[in-house]
């Protein structure tokens, strides 16, 4: 039924032996096809070509082919990627490669911005004629009574400096990748959409809207958080609006702690379902003022706050500096996390010295000039005219880490710093994991991509989940022994699985974990960032961006879990 000819099979058992799975040798056959016609003239290259000197190297191929699969799991088509390849060649990295079919998609599914509700009859997750047009119709209400609705309000949590809402975007059917061959027969457990026609035989039918991407209404409170109990908060389910499939288990989570632009949020969010990104600052959990961005399909209802909490202010934090601080500095919270340490504590001494001259009667110029070191270099007032930088113990204070948590015979502190600056507020995060503790009572499982120093996990140990086990993917040798150390010192009785790339998370691993833990209850990434996890870098290093072949990895690892897992169910 696959059509593929002895030689191909041949070559593939050659390649990767006998006792190969099946899976593994339709998509190195797949591979192969598509790497041996991607417009090279070459040939078939399991078939004995006859040698021209066109003919593609061993190396090039084998090249070729290992993009094609990394390709192939994220989804995209034999046809995209065969074409991706042709236009742009093998040569050029994957995440370009995956950017054009991307884009190719985007502007294939595009239709006017006036286009009739009407035209949008079939959703992605639709998996018959009639149930496409029941989803559509639901969608029309929905996007009816938002219009009707009067703006969000947003207080509370919520920022008005938040992303705006996506406008103008193509809710198409999700990137419409096939799978391998083999994988017809039963895809219901797609990651960008349960059912396909291609699997059975028929040409997709794609009716696109173009809509904004909504903004979740964000947390909305009626008094400040520290004096709630249980905040009453006025917030969406976002699964509801997901299809039964996308919302069950096994869950996942994808936060970003770093500045992103729209666009990125629009790219993010059409390879995870097209769910809008849900936004937070930190202010309304910590000492720290940071916006966040998640995208999840877990519940939103009943969520809590980790108890005890985080010091919500600089002075709940340093109770020991308040004498100190000026009268005209009324810093509350921090407004970022330095990693510069270079030339600090001259710049400390400069502005003593301004201070000491005057004896503390400095100008507003001298105040507002002083201020704006203070507020980007992390700077605290720990004597009379004396400033110096926050240090490491006191930053895992406030965000929420247990004391020397960073703390390594080879970490410095510009390491240390570096690591809390990419790493997630756990009370924050806390609070929107926590309706997990309901979900699984017994504990979970998890699988952490690109897991930092442990946010996620310290997160849950705080909320008093248990973990079972927790296979964690961080490049960072430094980040791995801070995670190792907490891990032992908490007294964790689950077990813990570290891997050093995510490269390493090949179909054939994913699947050997899945066996070895039963599943995983969730999948969750941490944002990787442009500077990668491995390094630790100045404030110099732009982060405004993400590592996007980094997330295009996670979006595979991620579409392997739930397809394995729902063929296992």
């Amino acid at each position: 039924m696959m059509n593929f000819s002895v030689d191909e099979v041949q070559f593939a058992i050659d390649r990767l032996g006998e006792g190969a799975p099946m899976n593994e040798l339709v998509d190195f056959i797949i591979a192969a096809q598509v790497a041996g016609g991607s417009g090279r003239d070459t040939g078939d290259p399991t078939s004995g070509h006859d040698g021209n000197n066109e003919e593609i190297t061993t190396e090039a191929l084998f090249g070729t082919m290992d993009k094609t699969l990394r390709l192939l799991e994220m989804g995209f088509s034999e046809h995209e990627i065969s074409s991706a390849i042709e236009k742009f060649g093998s040569d050029i990295p994957i995440w370009e490669l995956a950017d054009s079919i991307f884009a190719n998609q985007i502007a294939e599914s595009g239709v006017g911005k006036d286009e009739d509700l009407s035209t949008y009859n079939s959703m992605h997750c639709s998996h018959t004629e009639n149930e496409g047009n029941s989803l559509g119709s639901s969608m029309e209400e929905r996007v009816k009574r938002r219009s009707s609705e009067s703006p969000i309000r947003e207080t509370g949590a919520s920022s008005s400096n938040v992303v705006p809402p996506i406008k103008d975007m193509s809710f198409e059917t999700n990137l419409k990748g096939k799978k391998p061959k083999h994988e017809y027969v039963d895809d219901s457990t797609d990651f960008f959409c349960p059912s396909r026609p291609e699997a059975k035989g028929v040409e997709p039918k794609i009716n696109s809207y173009q809509m904004p991407l909504p903004k979740r209404e964000l947390h909305q409170f009626a008094e400040p958080l520290d004096r709630l109990e249980t905040p009453q908060l006025s917030k969406p389910n976002p699964c509801r609006s997901l299809c039964q499939m996308v919302a069950r288990p096994p869950y996942f989570f994808y936060g970003n702690v770093v500045d992103v632009s729209q666009d990125s949020w629009t790219k993010i969010s059409q390879f995870l379902y097209g769910i809008e990104p849900e936004f937070v600052n930190t202010q309304f959990f910590s000492a720290l003022s940071r916006k966040e961005g998640y995208i999840h399909n877990l519940p939103t209802d009943n969520r809590f706050h980790i108890l005890p909490r985080s010091p919500m202010t600089i002075e709940d934090a340093l109770p020991h500096t308040k004498k100190w601080w000026p009268s005209w500095d009324t810093r509350k919270q921090l407004s970022c996390i330095s990693s510069e340490i270079e030339g600090i504590p001259e710049q400390c001494e400069r502005l003593g010295k301004m201070l000491l001259d005057s004896q503390g009667m400095v100008s507003v110029e001298q105040q507002r000039h002083i201020l704006h070191h203070c507020k980007t270099l992390n700077l605290v007032w720990v004597g009379q005219y004396k400033l110096r930088t926050i240090e490491p113990d006191q930053l895992e204070r406030i965000l929420g880490y247990p004391l020397h948590h960073t703390q390594l015979a080879e970490c410095g502190l510009m390491e240390r710093l570096g690591t809390l600056k990419r790493c997630f507020q756990t009370d924050t995060l806390g609070y929107h994991l926590s309706v997990l503790k309901r979900i699984f009572p017994h504990g979970l499982t998890m699988l952490s991509l690109y897991s930092g120093i442990g946010g996620a996990e310290v997160a849950f140990y705080r909320l008093g989940v248990r973990l079972k086990g927790v296979v964690s993917v961080e490049e960072s040798m430094v980040n791995r022994k801070v995670l190792k150390k907490w891990w032992h010192n908490s007294g964790q009785t689950g077990e813990l699985v570290q891997i050093e790339n995510i490269q390493r998370l090949t179909s054939a691993k994913i699947e050997s974990l899945i066996k070895q833990f039963g599943g995983f209850d969730l999948v969750i990434c941490q944002n990787p960032c442009t500077s990668g996890s491995s390094k630790v870098a100045a404030d110099g290093i732009n982060f405004s961006g993400l590592d996007f072949p980094q997330f295009y990895e996670f979006v595979r690892v991620l579409q392997r879990v739930r397809n394995t897992m729902g063929r296992n169910r």
